[in-house]
């Protein structure tokens, strides 16, 4: 399979490449390793939360930086931020959980440190998604490919 040819996935990157640039600055970490987290987090943009909300990294509420909050789909007991762009929903997901994943630049320690700290348990038990850092680390390498695609 031809990493370029999934259009929705390379339009993401392209997109939002700056705007990650911009966070991974801040945590001293490669622009693939927030990229690739908000593309999983968001379907690559076209997640729910993502497109009604403008929250690409999951965050849940309350937030900093959020202008209002929704109900998870989910779970009605569940609220989601809402934001007004993709940086600020960064900016958000920088301010919780920065210190964390800062200067973590190997994938597998950046996707490690968010499930130690609860961004993702990691455990379907206890509402993580089975597998998290895998999966995280999975999408880190297809975003670092993409990002060279025209």
């Amino acid at each position: 399979m031809n990493h370029c040819n999934i259009l929705t996935a390379v339009q993401f990157v392209q997109r939002h490449g700056n705007d990650c640039a911009v966070l991974a600055k801040m945590l001293n970490v490669p622009v693939e390793n927030v990229l690739g987290l908000a593309a999983h987090e968001s379907q690559h943009g076209i997640g729910r939360i993502a497109v009604e909300d403008n929250n690409y990294f999951s965050m849940h509420a309350p937030a900093p930086l959020q202008i209002g909050e929704d109900v998870a789909k989910k779970d009605p007991h569940i609220k989601v931020a809402k934001f007004s762009s993709f940086l600020q929903s960064g900016q958000s997901f920088v301010a919780r959980y920065g210190q964390a994943v800062k200067g973590k630049t190997d994938p597998r320690a950046f996707a490690q440190a968010l499930v130690r700290v609860y961004f993702n348990t990691g455990n379907p038990k206890t509402g993580g998604a089975a597998n998290y850092a895998q999966k995280v680390v999975d999408a880190i390498a297809m975003v670092k490919l993409r990002m060279v695609c025209e």
